[in-house]
């Protein structure tokens, strides 16, 4: 693997954390292939789409017609089961959604009889509240699947 990926200090982030009753591998597959990202992401919606190509340099697309947004971006770096680093571009929605490219870090760390998920995501100071309620809601979803 290259260099670690850092979010740069004093670059505005959120970072949200959430404890799931599984393994590392577990919520790790849930997170990287279409099928784990169905059970959780937007269920709510039942047209979104999921794309995906997991690889260091592939890339990602979800989108929803019904919510009328989406969000794509590359995989930057993979550390299987520990780590996902990718960009973030949100797609449609109006002129609120779109904007500079931002970062997201996925760690992954199990602890005992579960793994602790941290969502760290760069973003203008504006969105930033916007962002945190966004993930909280995302990664409650996955606590109850797994609970």
């Amino acid at each position: 693997m290259s260099e670690r990926i850092e979010v740069p200090d004093g670059v505005e982030r959120i970072e949200i954390d959430a404890f799931v009753a599984a393994s590392a591998d577990a919520v790790w597959e849930l997170w990287t292939t279409t099928e784990g990202l169905e059970r959780w992401w937007w269920p709510m919606f039942d047209d979104t789409r999921y794309e995906l190509d997991v690889q260091e340099g592939g890339w990602y697309r979800f989108r929803t017609a019904t919510g009328g947004f989406g969000v794509q971006g590359r995989y930057l770096q993979l550390d299987d089961t520990k780590r996902i680093v990718q960009s973030w571009d949100w797609l449609g929605g109006g002129e609120e959604l779109q904007g500079e490219e931002q970062l997201v870090i996925i760690d992954f760390t199990e602890l005992g009889d579960g793994t602790m998920v941290r969502v760290t995501q760069t973003a203008p100071l504006d969105e930033l509240d916007d962002l945190r309620d966004g993930w909280q809601d995302t990664l409650t979803r996955l606590e109850e699947l797994l609970d």
